[in-house]
C-alpha cells in the first residue's frame, strides 16, 4: 500500500499551552509482533531498532507509541548508544551490581520451594540484573517515524544466555491511510 501521508496531511498544531501536535484521524491502529531472537552469551546486546522501525513503517502510523517488551524476567529492553565500549562498560557495571558468582537464595535448590523447574541454572543474578534495567519501553512515533533521539538504539539485553528469547513489539496509533479532513485542519505542510 503507497503512503497516503501526501493524500491526508491532517496534522496540526493547536492552540495549546503545550503546543501539541495533533492528528485527525478516522481510524485508530493496533498491531503485534512477536520476534523470536537467538542471545549470546550474557551480558549480550542484541540491537533490535532496525526491527522495531520496519514494523512502524510497514503499518504506516503517522501518530502514535511503539511499546517494545521482554517476555522473560533475564532478558531486558533498554534504549542507550550503539557504542561497543559504552555496552562493555554497561556490562562491566552489571556485573559489579550482581556478580553471577555472588551468593543468590533463588539459586540455592535446598531452601526454595517455588517455581522450580528440571535442570535449573542457577541464575539469581540475572534476575537481580534485570530489576535495575526493566521489561519494556514506550517510544513515541511522530509524523510516521519512531522518535528516538540521535544515538538512540533499542536493545535487548541478555543477562542468563545464550537462550532463545521473545520480545513483542506493539505499534498503536493513527493510521496514516485512515486520516479524514476536518473543518479548520492546517495541512502539515503549512505548519
Amino acid at each position: 500500500m503507497e503512503s497516503s501521508r501526501e493524500e491526508c496531511p491532517y496534522l496540526f498544531k493547536g492552540d495549546f499551552p503545550w503546543q501539541s501536535e495533533m492528528a485527525i484521524a478516522g481510524q485508530f491502529v493496533v498491531a503485534s509482533q512477536t520476534l523470536t531472537l537467538q542471545t549470546g552469551s550474557a551480558p549480550h546486546f542484541l540491537d533490535l531498532t532496525l526491527a522495531v522501525n520496519s514494523l512502524v513503517e510497514q503499518l504506516d502510523v503517522l501518530a502514535g507509541t511503539v511499546l517494545v517488551f521482554s517476555k522473560h524476567t533475564t532478558a531486558a529492553i533498554v534504549a542507550n548508544e550503539h557504542e561497543p565500549l559504552l555496552l562493555d562498560d554497561i556490562a562491566d557495571l552489571l556485573l559489579r551490581l550482581a556478580p553471577p558468582s555472588g551468593r543468590y537464595r533463588h539459586d540455592d535448590m535446598t531452601i526454595r520451594t517455588v517455581n522450580l523447574t528440571p535442570n535449573e541454572a542457577k541464575n539469581g543474578h540475572a534476575h537481580c540484573q534485570h530489576l535495575f534495567l526493566g521489561s519494556s519501553i514506550q517510544f513515541p512515533v511522530i509524523d510516521g517515524r519512531l522518535e528516538l533521539g540521535q544515538w538512540q538504539h533499542i536493545f535487548l539485553v541478555e543477562l542468563d544466555g545464550p537462550r532463545t528469547r521473545q520480545v513483542v513489539v506493539q505499534v498503536s496509533g493513527v493510521g496514516a491511510s485512515h486520516c479524514i479532513p476536518v473543518d479548520g485542519a492546517q495541512s502539515h505542510s503549512n505548519i
